[in-house]
């Protein structure tokens, strides 16, 4: 029996950072210009840096502060390796970063789970 994975979406929850930083991180690390002060188109991609509204909800990562919605276009390339490099970048940064998405087991560090448990 095969899965079907969904690599067009994920959300990243962030802690230890402000929402602009956050952006500019993004921005910096996918060598794009932003949208407009949150948000980044990357080619087919599309990054939004926004707040999360179960913040302080959830003890666990889903309640952190902000989050990134990450986006392809139906027929644009996987987020595995741009969102890969937005992790590594937020944990290089000192941030706290979970992406939770379908293809986390494809993802450093099991998308970051395990650096919290």
């Amino acid at each position: 029996m095969s899965t079907v994975k969904d690599y067009g979406s994920c959300q990243i929850f962030v802690r230890g950072t402000g929402r602009q930083l956050l952006a500019e991180l993004v921005a910096v690390t996918l060598g794009a210009q932003a949208d407009d002060r949150y948000t980044v188109r990357a080619g087919q991609m599309l990054f939004d840096t926004r707040p999360n509204p179960d913040a302080g909800l959830a003890g666990d990562f889903i309640g952190w502060p902000l989050k990134i919605e990450a986006e392809a276009d139906e027929h644009g390339p996987s987020l595995v390796k741009p969102v890969s490099r937005l992790l590594a970048a937020a944990w290089g940064c000192g941030y706290d970063a979970v992406a939770a998405c379908d293809f986390e087991d494809e993802l450093p560090d099991s998308g970051g789970l395990p650096r919290y448990r």
